[in-house]
C-alpha cells in the first residue's frame, strides 16, 4: 500500500521516501528566523533542494496623509522593498554557494502570502521560526506560524527560538 502524502513514494518494506525539492523559508530577519533559516538551508542542502527565502512586507494601514507622511516620505513602499531585498541577499550570502537560493519579498498579511508563495513555488515544506509565546503573549500578538501549520498544503517545521 503506497503513500498519499504529497512528495512521498512508497518503498518496496513500505517505507514513505520523502522527495524534497522545493523548501520556503519566510525571514522578518529576527535572530528567531534566521535560526529556522540555518535549519531550511542544511535541509536544503542534505536534499538537493532549492530554497525560497521570502520576507513579507506588512500593509501600511497607518493614516499617513492626515500626518503628512504621503509628503515626507513618497518612495517609502520602494524603500522597504529595497532593503528587505538587499537583506535577503546578505541572508543567502551565508549558505553554501552551491546550494539554489531564490528569494522574494511580497506585501500583505504574513500567513497569506507565506501560504501563497508555497503555492506558487509548489514548496515541499515550509521551515519557519516561531517564538514560542503562550498565553496573553499568544493570545495579543496572535501566531502566524500556528496560521501557516494549521493552513499549509504542505508539511511545515517550526524551529522555536534558542533562548
Amino acid at each position: 500500500m503506497g503513500s498519499s502524502a504529497p512528495g512521498c513514494q512508497s518503498g518496496r518494506q513500505n517505507r514513505a521516501m520523502v522527495q524534497i525539492r522545493r523548501i520556503v523559508c519566510p525571514t522578518d530577519f529576527s535572530p528567531t528566523a534566521r535560526h529556522a533559516c540555518d535549519y531550511a538551508a542544511e535541509l536544503a542542502r542534505s536534499f538537493g533542494a532549492e530554497l525560497v527565502l521570502l520576507h513579507v512586507i506588512p500593509e501600511l494601514n497607518y493614516p499617513t496623509r492626515s500626518f503628512g507622511m504621503a509628503v515626507a516620505f513618497p518612495h517609502l513602499r520602494e524603500e522597504l522593498h529595497q532593503r528587505s531585498r538587499d537583506e535577503l541577499a546578505a541572508e543567502a550570502k551565508r549558505f553554501d554557494p552551491s546550494l539554489k537560493v531564490v528569494t522574494e519579498v511580497r506585501d500583505g498579511i504574513s500567513h497569506e502570502q507565506v501560504l501563497d508563495c508555497a503555492k506558487a513555488h509548489q514548496a515541499d515544506l515550509i521551515v519557519m521560526g516561531t517564538h514560542g509565546h503562550t498565553g496573553l503573549a499568544h493570545m495579543v500578538l496572535g501566531s502566524t506560524a500556528e496560521r501557516v501549520v494549521r493552513m499549509a498544503d504542505c508539511p511545515v517545521m517550526t524551529v522555536r527560538s534558542k533562548s
